[in-house]
């Protein structure tokens, strides 16, 4: 059966990746669905765009049409239902193309999160639908890019406490759902996706000291301090806090995010990405040595925090 697959979120982390694991794959056809095409820059011979909005339900029949396979990921807001609603819906009345919704390994409770993907889901069970979840734990680059700047002062702030996670790479999360995509017998399968090993971050401040050459400190806050410092120097909104970094950080420190599967390894033959390696690819990223105004900076961050935090922040 000659395979295509619609890929919503087309310039989207999990989109765009998956989409370039598949380029020039000619066992596959596939469909980058975009709301803006001038931002998408891909191209190759079995690579199709096309313009729909998740928002605008009557756009996306032309993008459902004929494919075998949707990759269903939504922007992570108060919406990710109504809109991956709105794309089963156009599946349905267009044939029975297999969904592969990106749901999460890391376990939820009593966020808005868990209720987005929660009516999701229900929608996705009782529709019909072939189905399959490509469910990773918290994604190294949402998690870790963040931390760039900060790094400068030899720190990273966070309200997780010892909670750990099981990292994993972007670009694995694209390769086990290419195997997914390419493969057969996944339906009805909850594919949880982790890298190596299950982390605090005060592990991963340990795996940046080896890396960067040079101590990096974790000072675990408050949460209510630490939500109120990511309001004053960042640049989301509460709402935009909550849903992207808090209940993720929440998870973590109550031992809901420490699961370590060997998913990865059984879809695609390989280990997943450690994150010193992923360091060390995206080391551009973080290799910027502080400047005397950044060690003066971070004399007094360090100085601050590991007071008010009861003395000695990283564990040694």
């Amino acid at each position: 059966m000659e395979r295509e697959v619609l890929v919503t979120a087309g310039n989207g982390m999990f989109g765009h990746g998956l989409i370039t694991t598949l380029l020039g794959d000619e066992r596959i056809k596939v469909r980058a669905m975009v709301r803006d095409r001038d931002k998408f820059k891909l191209q190759a011979p079995n690579l199709e765009v096309v313009v729909a909005d998740m928002d605008a339900p009557e756009t996306l029949a032309p993008a459902v049409a004929g494919v075998t396979h949707v990759f269903l990921t939504a922007p992570m807001d108060a919406h990710i239902a109504v809109r991956e609603i709105a794309v089963m819906k156009a599946a349905q009345a267009a044939g029975s193309a297999h969904i592969l919704k990106l749901f999460g390994a890391v376990k939820h409770e009593g966020d808005e999160l868990k209720a987005e993907h929660g009516a999701s889901l229900d929608y996705l069970k009782a529709s019909g639908l072939p189905w399959t979840l490509i469910s990773p734990s918290s994604v190294m680059e949402t998690s870790l890019l963040s931390y760039a700047e900060l790094l400068k002062f030899d720190c990273i702030m966070g309200m997780s406490g010892e909670g750990k996670v099981g990292l994993i790479a972007a670009e694995d999360v694209a390769l086990a759902t290419r195997a997914v995509v390419l493969g057969d017998g996944h339906e009805g399968q909850n594919y949880e996706l982790t890298g190596p090993a299950a982390l605090s971050l005060y592990d991963v401040c340990d795996v940046f000291s080896q890396v960067l050459g040079r101590k990096i400190r974790y000072y675990d806050m408050p949460e209510d301090e630490f939500a109120a410092m990511m309001l004053e120097h960042g640049d989301m909104t509460a709402e935009e806090l909550e849903i992207n970094v808090l209940c993720h950080l929440r998870a973590w420190r109550g031992g809901r995010a420490d699961l370590v599967t060997d998913t990865f390894a059984k879809l695609t033959g390989g280990p997943p990405t450690a994150l010193d390696d992923w360091i060390g690819d995206h080391i551009d990223s973080f290799e910027a040595k502080p400047g005397f105004g950044d060690r003066i900076a971070g004399f007094f961050i360090h100085q601050k925090y590991a007071r008010h935090h009861g003395g000695e922040a990283q564990k040694e």
